[in-house]
């Protein structure tokens, strides 16, 4: 990640308030980046864009990515030439509860978007969060590329894959590559898996409830101890972003489309590994290993070849480092 590069730089970004963008917003900040928000308020209290004080140095606009004529007078208003487009997330369990909430926030949203650069004159790059859930899972697929087939299961995971089907088709019309001396814009999207670190306050966030558990001195029963999952810190995550952004500034049209940003088979981990990580930590003792059991479920993770090979990006947290730089933030947390 390139500070120098950030400085002075106007940058846009929806979904300011949640975990991710929260970092993000606070890290370009310190970048010396000019930084404009657009979001609904934070959902959780106590949340990390109270806690960092993340609205300090930056204009945010409280609305709903839905209000096509807010983000567009948002847009205007901020001048920017980065846009980071992360609003409409959401978990995988409680989407199936908002299905048309899910599917219009994502859908809808990103659409909005679309539509308003076409008549925002300052944005020459544009990222927007994708999932690592969007591909169709194939029978012993380990590892997905970007070339692989879209699918998901869950409405979090189809609504991602149906905004990825969207910007294919702006790429391939309104914001075309070959056409790109006439719009100036590039535009990519980032699948991105499970992110943690500190911060999360999301109440189904395996992290918080650890954090909240090692607090309180007790144990933190696992429903699914022995899944092998992907994890990400999330200071690797908004440099996987930022790196993009600027890629999308410095080549233009030879970066635009999907890309994964995430972890790898080589860096995944089961659940009861990340919580001795944590919980280790935490309480000062040093880390040890716990044998996994068979028969897990196994989550797919990314094919980051491209990315490393065209752009540079690698992870520099290991899934256990990750939990333990996780536990550290808390502790600090708890004892202000």
């Amino acid at each position: 990640m390139n500070q120098e590069f950030w400085s002075g730089k106007r940058v846009f970004i929806t979904g300011h308030t949640s975990f991710r963008g929260s970092w993000l917003a606070l890290t370009l900040q310190k970048a010396g980046a000019q930084v404009f928000g657009y979001a609904l308020p934070p959902t959780t209290s106590p949340n990390f864009f109270d806690v960092g004080n993340v609205s300090q140095s930056m204009t945010s606009t409280f609305s709903d990515i839905r209000d096509a004529q807010s983000l567009k007078s948002a847009l205007e208003f901020a001048q920017a030439e980065v846009v980071f487009h992360l609003a409409g997330g959401g978990g995988l369990k409680d989407s199936w509860s908002r299905i048309p909430d899910v599917y219009s926030t994502q859908v809808m949203g990103t659409i909005h978007l679309l539509e308003a650069l076409k008549e925002t004159a300052s944005v020459r790059a544009v990222v927007i969060l994708s999932s690592d859930k969007v591909y169709r899972k194939e029978v012993g697929a380990s590892s997905f590329k970007e070339t692989d087939p879209l699918g998901g299961n869950e409405p979090a995971a189809t609504s991602k894959a149906c905004t990825e089907l969207i910007v294919e088709s702006y790429l391939q019309g309104v914001f075309a590559p070959e056409k790109y001396n006439k719009h100036k814009i590039a535009i990519a999207t980032a699948r991105m898996g499970a992110v943690i670190g500190g911060g999360d306050f999301a109440p189904d966030s395996l992290i918080y409830q650890l954090a909240q558990s090692c607090q309180a001195g007790v144990d933190l029963p696992l429903r699914n101890p022995d899944s092998l999952r992907s994890w990400m810190h999330i200071d690797d995550a908004v440099s996987g972003l930022m790196l993009l952004g600027q890629s999308l500034i410095e080549k233009g049209p030879k970066a635009v489309g999907p890309w994964n940003v995430g972890s790898g088979v080589e860096s995944m981990a089961t659940v009861k590994v990340i919580k001795q990580a944590f919980v280790n930590a935490f309480q000062g003792k040093p880390m040890v290993n716990i044998a996994e059991s068979p028969g897990r479920s196994v989550h797919g993770g990314l094919d980051n070849s491209k990315i490393e090979g065209n752009i540079g990006w690698r992870m520099h947290y290991s899934s256990e480092q990750a939990a333990v730089a996780a536990a550290h933030w808390y502790q600090e947390y708890y004892s202000m």
